[in-house]
C-alpha cells in the first residue's frame, strides 16, 4: 500500500485554495466593473446663466437597426450585431449633429460624440462609444469577442437609443 505524504496533500491544497480564491476575487472584480460599464450615460447640469432646451430626434430608423441586432445575437452572429449597434448609434448621432448644421459624413461615432458634447448636448456619450469602436475594431481585425462583450454593446445601444429621443442642450 502506498503512503500518503501528508505534507505534499497540505501544500497542494493550499495552492488549490490560493488559486480558487484568486479566480474568485477576479471574476468579482470584472463583474464589477463590467456592470458599472453598463449604466445608463448620466446628463450633465446646466451653468446658472445658460439657457436650456430640448430636441427630439427621430429614432425609428436606430430602433430598426436595433432590432436587426438582436435578431443577429440569437443567432450568434456577433460581428452583425456590434455593426448593427454601430449603424444605429451612427444614425441617432447623425441626426443630433444635424440640428447643429454639421455634417457628419466623415465622421466615426466618437468623433461624433466629442462634437455632440461640444455643442452643448448635456449627456456624454463618449466613454461608451470609445468602448463600444473598441470592440467594433477588434472584430474588424479578427479577435475574439465574448457573448458578454456583444450584449454590452446590445444594451448601450438601447439605452443611447431611449435617451436621445429628447436630449437636453444649454447654450
Amino acid at each position: 500500500m502506498p503512503q500518503v505524504d501528508v505534507f505534499a496533500l497540505l501544500i497542494w491544497s493550499i495552492i488549490v485554495v490560493c488559486i480558487m480564491s484568486a479566480v474568485i476575487v477576479t471574476y468579482n472584480i470584472v463583474k464589477r466593473i463590467f456592470e458599472l460599464s453598463i449604466r445608463k450615460p448620466k446628463t450633465l447640469p446646466p451653468k446658472k446663466n445658460e439657457k436650456e432646451f430640448f430636441i427630439s430626434v427621430d429614432v425609428d430608423e436606430a430602433i430598426s437597426f436595433y432590432n436587426q441586432a438582436q435578431n443577429y445575437f440569437e443567432q450568434g452572429e456577433y460581428k452583425n450585431v456590434v455593426q448593427c449597434c454601430y449603424n444605429a448609434i451612427k444614425n441617432i448621432f447623425t441626426k443630433i449633429l444635424a440640428h447643429f448644421n454639421i455634417p457628419a459624413e466623415d465622421l466615426n461615432i466618437v468623433d461624433m460624440s466629442y462634437v455632440i458634447q461640444v455643442k452643448g448636448v448635456r449627456v456624454s456619450f463618449m466613454e461608451y462609444v470609445q468602448h463600444l469602436n473598441f470592440i467594433r475594431l477588434r472584430l474588424v481585425v479578427d479577435q475574439i469577442v465574448s457573448k458578454d462583450e456583444v450584449l454590452w454593446v446590445l444594451k448601450t445601444c438601447r439605452a443611447i437609443i431611449d435617451i436621445s429621443k429628447e436630449l437636453p442642450v444649454v447654450i
